[in-house]
C-alpha cells in the first residue's frame, strides 16, 4: 500500500518579523557600552514570570523547558501578580513555561463570613479638589527641577565618574553637574525633534544646531556610554533586580509624594517599552497593552495624569525591594492587593481619598482593609474574588432577552456594595465610595436599530469611568514625546522614562497653576522645549528673590545678541508667563529703531531703539514715557 509522504513532514509555519522600534531595542550601537562590562544582567528567577494571560510567545519555541508546577484554577487571588483580562477567555488558563506556585502564607486569615442585603450604599460625596492658586507661574524648567532636582543630578554625576574609574583606573574622563544637565537637555530636545539616528543631529545634511551647538557628537556618545546611577560594587548580595536604577526611582517617588494629591486616585499598570534581550525576564509581555513588551510598573496617580508613586515589578521580590515595607495587616492580603495597599500607604490623607482600580487588584480582603483604614475604594472585580454575593449570574445577564442597562446590586453588612451591570458585556464592581443612585444614562449604539440610544447607568459605574483613567492619561502624555534611548544596557530605557515622567508631571502641575490663575498654559510640546532651554542654560533659572550683581547686569546689557524682528512679518508677542516673570532679568538693550509694542496705536505710531532682552519687543524708554516698566508691571 502506498504511503503518503505528508505523514513525515510537519506543516510549514509562516512567520512575520516586525521591525523593532529603535528607541526601545538594544541593537548594537558603536557608542554603546558592552553588555559584558561590570554591568550585570538581572538574575533570572523561574518563579518570577507573572501573567497567566500574558505568556511570552517566544517561550513556546524554546527547546529546553524547566520543570513546570501547574497552578489550580482557583489560584488567582494569591498568585504572584498574575493577570487575567477576561475570566471567560480560555487562553487565560494557559500557564507560562517558567512559572511555579507561590508558597502559601501561614498567617493568611480565613475569609470573613459576609451577609448581603438588598440596600444601596449611601455615602456623602468627597469634596472636589481645589488647587491653591500660586502667586505667579514659574518657568517650565523650575517645574521640572522640582522632581528631577539638584540632588539627583549630583548623584548621577558622582556615579558616572565612579563607574568610569571602575572601568579604567587610569581614565582621564570626568564630568560635572552642568555637563550632565546639558546631556539631559539634549535628550529632552531629541524627544520633540526625532531623527532616525542620533548621528543625524550632528550630520552635515540633517544637523540640528539646538543640539550640535551644545555638545560634540563624540562627547555625547561618551557620556551615554558611561552614564551610571548606582555603585556596581554593591551588587553582590542584593535581591533588587532593578539595582541599576533604584536610586532614580527613590528620588522620584519622594518628590512625587510631596505634591498635594487629589481626592480621586487610581492604581494601574504602566509598561515602559523595551524589546531588547539583555534584561532577562524583567522584560514582560502583556497582550492588551499598546506597548506589549517592556518593563512593568505599578503606579498611583490623580485623574489629571499626575503620578504620585511607583512600584517596579520584579517578581516575588517586588515589594521586598520597594522603599515602603509591608505592614502585618498588608502581608495577609493577596499579592496584587498588596500593591494597592502599599501605594495607598504613601498617601497624605486616607480619610478624604477614594482609590479606583481594575479587576487585576480588586478583592474583598483589599476593600475591607482599605475601609478599615477609612479609605474608600471602587474597582471592577472577578467572580472568584467577591465571595459569591447574591447577584444575577453573568450567564443570566448576558442573555439576549436581557436589555443593556440591566443591573443588580447588594450591600454587605459591613458596607461594601457589589453591583453587576450589563453594557456590551457584563461588569461587576465592588465599592465603598458610591452607590447605585442617582441613576443616569449613557449613550450607546444599538446594532438592531442602527441608532444611538440612552442606556441606564448606576452612579458608581459613572464614577469609576470618570476617575480610573489617570495612569492611562500619564502614559499617553509620555508617549507623545518620548526620549529616545537605544542601548544595549537595558536600564537606560528606564532612565529615559524617568526624564519623561518628570516632564509630564511637571506639565500637569503647571497646567493646574495656569488654570487657577486664569492663564492659558503652554502645550506639552512647548513646555518641553522650554524645559530644554532652561536645562541648556538658554533661559534664566534664578528665583524671584535673587538679584543680579552689577557686573552681571553690565554683561547682560552689553553682550546679549538680540535678534531683530523682520519688517513686514507679524509682530512677536512673548508668552505672558515670561513677560511678567520678575525672576528673569528684563534688561533694556539698544537695537535698530522699530515700533513700540506697548503704546503704538493705529494712526499714532511711536518708534523706539530699546528692546527687552528677554521679551524681544521694542519699548519706549525716554524722558517722556517709560513703556518698558509699564509693559512688565
Amino acid at each position: 500500500m502506498a504511503m503518503s509522504a505528508r505523514m513525515f513532514y510537519a506543516k510549514r509555519r509562516n512567520s512575520v518579523v516586525v521591525p523593532v522600534h529603535p528607541a526601545i531595542s538594544d541593537d548594537d550601537e558603536e557608542d554603546d557600552d558592552d553588555v559584558a562590562d561590570p554591568d550585570y544582567v538581572p538574575p533570572s528567577h523561574n518563579q518570577d514570570i507573572p501573567c497567566t494571560s500574558d505568556t511570552d510567545p517566544s517561550a513556546k519555541r524554546k527547546r529546553i523547558q524547566p520543570v513546570v508546577e501547574v497552578l489550580h484554577e482557583n489560584y488567582s487571588e494569591d498568585s504572584e501578580y498574575s493577570e487575567d483580562d477576561d475570566d471567560n477567555d480560555g487562553d487565560d488558563n494557559v500557564q507560562p513555561a517558567v512559572q511555579a506556585q507561590r508558597p502559601r502564607r501561614s498567617g493568611k486569615l480565613a475569609p470573613r463570613p459576609t451577609t448581603w442585603h438588598k440596600v444601596d450604599l449611601n455615602n456623602t460625596a468627597l469634596p472636589e479638589y481645589q488647587h491653591s492658586a500660586p502667586d505667579y507661574i514659574d518657568m517650565p524648567f523650575q517645574y521640572f527641577i522640582r522632581y528631577f532636582d539638584a540632588q539627583m543630578i549630583s548623584h548621577i554625576t558622582y556615579q558616572t565618574n565612579l563607574y568610569a574609574a571602575q572601568k579604567d583606573i587610569n581614565t582621564t574622563f570626568s564630568t560635572n553637574e552642568n555637563e550632565i544637565m546639558t546631556f539631559l537637555a539634549i535628550l529632552i530636545y531629541m524627544g520633540v525633534v526625532e531623527l532616525p539616528s542620533v548621528e543625524g543631529y550632528w550630520a552635515m545634511e540633517t544637523r540640528v544646531p539646538q543640539v550640535a551647538n551644545l555638545m560634540s557628537s563624540k562627547r555625547f556618545r561618551l557620556l551615554k556610554r558611561v552614564i551610571h546611577f548606582n555603585d556596581n560594587t554593591q551588587i553582590p548580595g542584593t535581591s533588587d533586580r532593578f539595582f541599576k536604577v533604584r536610586p532614580l526611582f527613590s528620588f522620584l517617588n519622594n518628590a512625587f509624594r510631596r505634591e498635594p494629591q487629589t481626592p480621586k486616585q487610581s492604581v494601574d499598570e504602566v509598561m515602559v517599552a523595551y524589546k531588547g534581550k539583555t534584561a532577562g525576564n524583567l522584560r514582560q509581555y502583556i497582550k492588551n497593552k499598546p506597548d506589549k513588551w517592556g518593563f512593568k510598573l505599578f503606579a498611583r496617580g490623580s485623574e489629571d495624569g499626575f503620578i504620585h508613586d511607583m512600584v517596579l515589578y520584579q517578581g516575588k521580590t517586588t515589594l521586598e525591594a520597594h522603599d515602603v515595607p509591608l505592614t502585618p495587616e498588608q502581608i495577609v492580603l493577596g499579592a496584587t492587593s498588596q500593591i494597592v495597599a502599599v501605594l495607598a500607604s504613601t498617601m497624605s490623607s486616607l480619610t478624604t481619598t477614594a482609590i479606583f482600580a481594575d479587576n487585576f487588584f480588586t478583592s474583598m480582603e483589599l476593600v475591607r482593609y482599605l475601609r478599615d483604614q477609612n479609605c474608600r475604594y471602587t474597582g471592577t472585580a472577578r467572580d472568584n474574588r467577591i465571595r459569591n454575593p447574591p447577584l444575577k449570574s453573568i450567564k443570566e445577564m448576558e442573555k439576549k432577552a436581557v436589555p443593556r442597562g440591566t443591573y443588580d446590586y447588594v450591600t454587605s453588612d459591613d458596607g461594601i456594595l457589589a453591583v453587576r451591570w450589563k453594557d456590551n458585556r457584563t461588569v461587576t464592581l465592588l465599592s465603598t465610595d458610591m452607590g447605585v443612585e442617582p441613576m443616569s444614562s449613557v449613550i450607546r449604539y444599538c446594532s438592531e436599530t442602527k441608532m444611538k440610544e440612552p442606556v441606564s447607568c448606576p452612579a458608581v459605574i459613572r464614577s469609576y469611568n470618570a476617575n480610573m483613567g489617570g495612569i492611562d492619561k500619564s502614559d499617553m502624555l509620555v508617549h507623545l514625546y518620548r526620549t529616545p534611548m537605544k542601548s544595549k544596557r537595558w536600564y537606560l530605557r528606564l532612565f529615559a522614562y524617568v526624564i519623561d515622567v518628570s516632564i509630564t508631571n511637571a506639565w500637569v502641575v503647571y497646567r493646574r497653576d495656569s488654570k487657577a490663575l486664569g492663564v492659558n498654559g503652554q502645550s506639552l510640546k512647548d513646555f518641553r522645549i522650554q524645559v530644554f532651554r532652561g536645562a541648556s542654560g538658554q533661559t534664566s533659572a534664578k528665583s524671584s528673590t535673587r538679584r543680579s550683581s552689577s557686573s552681571t547686569v553690565e554683561s547682560l546689557t552689553t553682550s546679549v545678541d538680540v535678534p531683530e524682528p523682520v519688517r513686514g512679518h507679524r509682530s512677536h508677542t512673548p508668552n505672558e508667563a515670561v513677560r511678567f516673570d520678575l525672576s528673569l532679568f528684563h534688561a533694556p538693550v539698544h537695537a535698530k529703531r522699530q515700533t513700540c509694542k506697548y503704546c503704538s496705536r493705529k494712526g499714532n505710531i511711536v518708534r523706539s531703539n530699546v528692546v527687552c532682552r528677554v521679551c524681544k519687543v521694542h519699548l519706549c524708554m525716554n524722558s517722556e514715557r517709560n513703556c518698558f516698566i509699564e509693559y512688565h508691571e
